[in-house]
Parts: C-alpha cells; sequence; structure tokens
C-alpha cells in the first residue's frame, strides 16, 4: 500500500509530485501538512500531530470532511513526521512517499526529514519536491534510476563513507570506487539514458535524481 505523508514544510509542483498523489493508496497529513494537502486536492484520512501549526478552521473542515485526528503531546520525542510514518506502518503502507518535506524556514526540519530515512529500514521512503527526488540506499544494495537522457544524479553517502560503487548510464561511470562522507563528490551526474543503475556494497548513500526539464 502506498502512502504518501503531506509533511508541514514547502511544496513546489512537478509531475513526480502529481504522480505520487494519483498512485496514492491513503493519505496522512502531519499538522498543517493538512492544509497542504488541501491546496492540491488531496483530503487527508488522517491527521496526526500537537496541532500547533494548523488554523483552527483548517482542521474543522477537515474534521467535518471526515478525516481522523491523532493528537500528539506537545513535549514529545518525535517530530510531527516521524509520527505520520508511524502511523503509515501501522495502517499497513509498503512504499512511503513525503511531500512537504522541506522545512521552508526551518532548516533544521529539512534535516530532520532527510535523516529520517536512515531510521526506517522499511517500507521504503521516498521524499519528492518539484523536480527533485531523494531515497536511501544500503550497502550491500541497488537501485534503478527511471528518467530521461541529460537528467542530474546525485549521489551523496550520509553518515559515513560508500564503498564500492558501481553505475552504469551515467555519463561518470562508478567502477567500484568509495564516495567520502563530507565529498561531494558525487553531485550533478547524468543520465546518458532513459534509465540508469546504482549500487555500492557498503554504507548509506543518498539517491537524488533530478529531472531538468522541469528546472526553472
Amino acid at each position: 500500500m502506498h502512502v504518501v505523508i503531506f509533511a508541514g514544510g514547502t511544496l513546489r509542483p512537478g509531475k513526480a509530485v502529481q504522480m505520487a498523489i494519483t498512485s496514492a493508496d491513503l493519505v496522512i497529513a502531519a499538522d498543517s501538512g493538512a492544509a497542504t494537502a488541501l491546496q492540491h486536492g488531496c483530503t487527508p484520512t488522517i491527521i496526526v500531530g500537537d496541532f500547533d501549526s494548523l488554523d483552527p478552521l483548517t482542521a474543522q473542515q477537515l474534521q467535518e470532511q471526515g478525516s481522523r485526528s491523532i493528537l500528539a503531546q506537545v513535549a514529545n520525542d518525535e517530530t510531527d513526521t516521524e509520527l505520520a510514518i508511524q502511523v503509515a506502518i501501522e495502517q499497513g503502507a509498503t512504499a512511503l512517499t513525503i511531500l512537504g518535506w522541506l522545512g521552508g524556514a526551518r532548516f533544521d526540519h529539512t534535516m530532520a526529514n532527510i535523516l529520517l530515512l536512515a531510521g526506517f529500514e522499511t517500507p521504503p521512503i521516498r521524499l519528492v519536491d518539484g523536480p527533485s527526488t531523494c531515497w536511501l540506499l544500503r550497502g550491500p544494495g541497488q537501485t534503478t534510476i527511471n528518467g530521461q537522457v541529460d537528467d542530474l544524479l546525485s549521489l551523496l553517502p550520509l553518515t559515513g563513507d560508500a564503498t564500492g560503487i558501481r553505475t552504469h548510464g551515467l555519463y561518470y561511470q562508478l567502477q567500484g570506487e568509495t564516495l567520502h562522507f563530507g565529498k561531494p563528490r558525487g553531485v550533478s551526474n547524468v543520465l546518458t539514458q532513459d534509465q540508469a543503475e546504482v549500487s555500492l556494497e557498503g554504507g548509506l548513500f543518498l539517491i537524488i535524481p533530478t529531472n531538468t526539464q522541469e528546472l526553472g
């Protein structure tokens, strides 16, 4: 079951955003992410959070439309987005897409949402915004990137070095190399065909493809 979570950050439109919304089996909102969901034509089935940032009139409107609220304590160890992920898992999610994960004025929220990818091994989670998508690849593992020629692809180690990286279908090929944590060597590679493949033997790294036709 594909669950889409609307977090409380900014959300730029794009094909990947629309595809995520249209393929959602269940929509969950994290607090003020409910307002963003409404702006994109979605009524969340479940709203999770302490409701410190969702406008009361919007909350009432959603309640009248049948949304179910799960109230969290104001002082807790988890962010609203993390709580929403936990609820999605409880609901049987087999794949997760998070929209609105960019924190806007809150850079710390952006970083927290990226780091959540490392906190959940299953189900697979993707962050989507505008022309870009982001997910985590764990070693040993491999992934396929579907796009188009000249799309950008960045490979960024997370928490430590990523070793034994091999790629196919990219302009700058990697044949067993290591990408070192803190060194952005993997930024802005380019697809040379509509499908690329990436594998690694050890470590964690972020896969970030960007649709160049949607770049402003």
